[in-house]
């Protein structure tokens, strides 16, 4: 096996168990309630939680680079902008890291210095780029497996991926925890859910790369 490959599947399983590693230990902090950055901020096992957003961008840019070298998705156009959209999540992650919560809401950002909040500003940027260039990313990938002369096998791992996209999208941005009949603020247990799928269609975008991968060295 590629070494490159068995790198990627290594830190993805990595990014996975880093951050729920880090968020164990916080007794004042509420996984439903409070968001993943409050956890990178102030939980005991913060750093873990730092590590799995550094993995994840390393994943993102490895990924970038696995289109470019071996051209797993083919010679056009669209599969140029797949190391674009990697490498704009990954810019989004390390802004992330590097500029930590200051406010858990807007009420406390009001209330904050000018320090806290150009970091907060910074902090939130990079959330945005993160999680629209991910979503993008494994969008764009997902239709690449589904258009063209491909077996029904990778359509159907494409139609996977690229509805993950929209699905984490609506788990971000909807109130579908009240249907479960969970009262309070959920905002915590939205964005883990939405993450989780963008993990999960990351991780198949690496399965179904390195397949293609595989057949591109056999027929070499």
């Amino acid at each position: 096996m590629n070494r490159f490959i068995l790198l990627l599947q290594i830190l993805v399983p990595v990014s996975l168990m880093s951050m729920i590693i880090g968020h164990t230990g916080a007794g004042d902090l509420n996984w439903m309630a409070n968001q993943i950055s409050s956890y990178a901020a102030h939980a005991p096992l913060d750093y873990f939680v730092t590590a799995a957003m550094l993995f994840s961008a390393v994943v993102l840019v490895m990924l970038g680079m696995l289109v470019t070298r071996y051209r797993v998705f083919g010679e056009n156009y669209f599969a140029d902008i797949i190391p674009l959209l990697a490498g704009a999540a990954a810019a989004g992650l390390l802004l992330l890291a590097t500029f930590e919560e200051t406010a858990r809401n807007l009420h406390s950002l009001r209330r904050a210095g000018f320090t806290a909040v150009r970091s907060q500003t910074f902090h939130d940027a990079g959330l945005l780029l993160f999680y629209y260039g991910s979503l993008l990313l494994v969008m764009l990938i997902g239709g690449l497996c589904l258009v063209g002369r491909q077996a029904v096998g990778s359509r159907v791992k494409g139609a996977v991926i690229f509805l993950l996209g929209p699905l984490s999208f609506i788990l971000m941005t909807t109130k579908w925890p009240k249907l479960l009949g969970l009262a309070g603020p959920t905002v915590g247990l939205n964005q883990r859910a939405a993450l989780f799928c963008l993990w999960l269609s990351i991780a198949l975008c690496i399965y179904v790369a390195s397949q293609r991968m595989r057949i591109t060295d056999h027929a070499e």
